[in-house]
């Protein structure tokens, strides 16, 4: 290996980062690499000594007993409403309540306007742990693609056993509220299936043996009809083993329907295929610079994307951030595929999936402007796209859309705030908007405002953020929570008490008087791609500059004290808290890393690691693994150093980052004579932290907050 290395001190840093990259070389004593194995007698049964004595102690606090008691009170009463998905004549969401933590999958006939009639259950997962005596969790993030349409009777559920990325796919019919006897049906794996007809799907896996990415993702796409043994299953695409993951979808309806193939080389740079149910395959002509994850939504045969920089795409130039819809019909000559749907102007800017959906046979989608949004429809005309705007929003509110199980169901449009419970509503143009579904009422909105600031960063960019706080605040520092994401594009938006706060949890915080801020940083895709790409790799700094900008300048201000700010993050959130923890312990009270990357060196041997190399940057570069080691958290913490209290959590079933992170940074933290709590569960996957699945976990982490940013003394109820 041939490394350009040009000072010594990036010399001396190469050398530590390849040697900690490499599984061959010995661990260190400061790199605790026998904690990484999930399931490794040692490293379990030191996860769960450290998980009893963190419980002890939490549960010794004072506020524990009252925490645990208003938890339940507002898990009884603060259920959100399921999302809805429209399928024709029907519809379905997935409930889960504290009654039922496991979920119902629910089905009502819909009226002749549209809404659902009542409810009836066809599936409650808690009982099918039961009766298979397995830990299954569905995972129902997205049910728009897994019933077969027009029928929309057969479907292709998800079920994962303790929660992780691995799943087995099952055919279930709605109709009879059963499994298919002999059904489609892949052994646990990681997997992703779609309906090609009645009797054949798209499917990849992982089981017995199967090709797999580097990252241990599905290379292989297979088409498989019913009644053949999936081992038999004809293969149309293999991907390359150093590719990141490969997705799909599938467009059309009868023998028209087809499957589409994306293949995420990383995730900024993606080939985009469309595959007949015969088995020929066509390769989009597409620019590889896509906004992740390439398919945006699916309208008739067209696949819309959306350029993550500057083309020309069969011979005409686009902008950055342009929507452009590929029409997958084969009948239509190369050349004429490409037509242009939309390109943002005068600081408007889209999100990601959730702000774009197809319904009535158009494309809706979710345009921001300083985080204030509006919902723009385009639909199909002579030579292009004619583009209108729906419906407009205020400062604090987050719209997003949703489609059905065909690209000509009805569009449902959800509108929330952070105190203000979400709208489910039917949109169908030149009508007003219908109620299908809203929120139970959690919290007295009347006593918060959102507002929308701008901080300066480090080097002089300007970062929007929330900050939701009381109308009328108590005298002094104000106890203050921030959370982020800052990665893949990914932008946080106000939820009404939703999973990036903590759930029903974070009503606990509300009730002592506590703020929310939420920085708009670098690597999320609230200002577009180059937002996300100015804070890849040897830039990832920027996006925790962005993240203290906010924080000093609240402070500076006089509106809190760094001894009354917690941070908290999951998953790339989790390492944005860890390392703002380690880079500036004197800024923050407390510090709550959930299911985290703590170590970017090793990173790419633990979980599906090696598919974010791209995001984060390649060890074997030295001047990449410099960067790396500058802010990672767990090379970043010292002993003799003052660290604010941390609270790391984790599942062991986690095979998305892998419980390796969490283990290995709370052991770091611990020997450095740091307050560190760490709680291991052992069910969960990457979702472990549920307030209905894990009311216990989340009453600990509530505890650990209060107690550590909100004097006993000046607590107002």
């Amino acid at each position: 290996m041939h490394i350009d290395i040009k000072t010594p001190r990036l010399h001396a840093l190469a050398l530590v980062a390849l040697a900690a990259a490499s599984p061959a070389m010995s661990q260190t004593p400061d790199d605790p690499q026998w904690l990484e194995a999930p399931h490794d007698t040692q490293a379990l049964a030191w996860a769960r000594a450290k998980t009893a004595a963190s419980q002890a102690k939490l549960r010794a606090l004072p506020a524990y007993a009252t925490v645990k008691a208003e938890l339940a009170t507002a898990l009884a009463t603060g259920a959100a409403e399921p999302d809805i998905t429209l399928m024709g004549p029907r519809a379905v969401r997935f409930l889960r309540d504290a009654e039922h933590p496991y979920g119902l999958l629910q089905l009502a006939a819909r009226d002749a306007k549209g809404l659902p009639g009542p409810w009836r259950t066809v599936l409650d997962v808690g009982q099918l742990r039961k009766a298979e005596s397995a830990p299954l969790e569905l995972q129902a993030y997205d049910l728009s693609s897994a019933c077969l349409a027009p029928a929309f009777s057969r479907c292709l559920l998800r079920l994962s056993p303790a929660g992780g990325d691995e799943v087995e796919i099952r055919e279930f019919d709605l109709d009879k509220g059963a499994f298919v006897d002999r059904g489609f049906r892949t052994p646990k794996a990681r997997a992703f299936a779609e309906w090609m007809g009645p009797d054949q799907i798209i499917v990849e896996h992982t089981a017995n043996g199967a090709a797999k990415t580097l990252a241990g993702w599905p290379a292989s796409v297979r088409l498989w009809k019913r009644g053949e043994p999936l081992a038999n299953a004809r293969e149309v695409y293999a991907a390359e083993p150093s590719d990141a993951i490969v997705q799909l979808f599938a467009v059309g309806e009868g023998a028209q329907r087809r499957g589409i193939i994306v293949r995420a080389i990383n995730y900024s740079t993606f080939d985009v295929f469309a595959v007949t149910q015969q088995g020929k395959i066509e390769q989009a002509a597409l620019p590889r610079s896509l906004k992740p994850m390439a398919v945006q939504a699916l309208v008739g045969d067209q696949v819309i994307v959306q350029l993550g920089s500057d083309e020309v795409v069969e011979g005409k130039a686009y902008p950055a951030e342009t929507l452009l819809a590929w029409n997958s019909d084969p009948t239509v000559p190369a050349g004429s595929k490409i037509t242009q749907v939309y390109t943002p102007s005068g600081g408007d800017y889209l999100g990601g999936r959730s702000d774009i959906a197809s319904a009535q046979g158009k494309l809706a989608f979710v345009v921001n402007r300083q985080l204030v949004p509006r919902v723009l429809l385009a639909a199909p005309a002579t030579g292009g796209w004619k583009v209108e705007e729906a419906l407009a929003g205020r400062p604090g509110d987050n719209i997003s859309v949703r489609g059905g199980g065909s690209s000509d169901d009805d569009l449902i449009v959800a509108t929330n705030g952070f105190v203000a419970p979400r709208r489910q509503e039917l949109f169908r143009p030149g009508q007003p908007l219908t109620l299908l579904a809203k929120d139970r009422v959690l919290f007295d909105e009347d006593r918060y405002v959102t507002e929308i600031r701008t901080a300066t960063s480090r080097d002089g960019t300007r970062v929007d953020y929330y900050l939701l706080r009381p109308k009328t605040p108590a005298n002094g520092p104000q106890p203050l929570f921030m959370t982020g994401y800052g990665a893949f594009g990914i932008s946080y938006r106000p939820g009404y008490f939703d999973y990036t706060v903590g759930g029903p949890a974070f009503k606990l915080w509300l009730d002592r008087g506590g703020s929310l801020a939420i920085p708009a940083i670098r690597g999320g895709g609230e200002r577009g791609e180059a937002w996300h790409q100015a804070a890849i790799r040897k830039d990832r700094q920027r996006s925790y500059d962005d993240f203290i900008a906010v924080a000093e300048q609240l402070v500076s201000t006089g509106y809190t004290t760094p001894e009354h700010i917690g941070v908290f993050g999951m998953s790339n959130g989790g390492l944005l808290s860890a390392t703002l923890g380690t880079q500036r312990p004197d800024l923050f009270g407390a510090v709550v890393s959930d299911v985290p990357l703590t170590d970017l060196i090793r990173m790419r041997h633990m979980g599906m690691g090696a598919a974010w190399i791209n995001e984060y940057g390649n060890p074997d570069k030295p001047d990449e693994a410099a960067a790396m080691l500058a802010y990672s958290p767990m090379q970043n913490v010292s002993a003799g150093t003052t660290y604010p209290s941390f609270l790391v959590t984790i599942s062991t079933e986690d095979n998305r980052v892998g419980p390796g992170h969490a283990r290995k940074l709370a052991a770091r933290l611990s020997d450095a004579g740091a307050p560190v709590y760490f709680l291991e569960d052992e069910e969960g996957g990457h979702g472990v932290s549920d307030a209905f699945r894990n009311p216990e976990l989340m009453a600990l982490r509530m505890t650990f907050l209060i107690d550590a940013l909100i004097p006993a003394k000046t607590r107002p109820r």
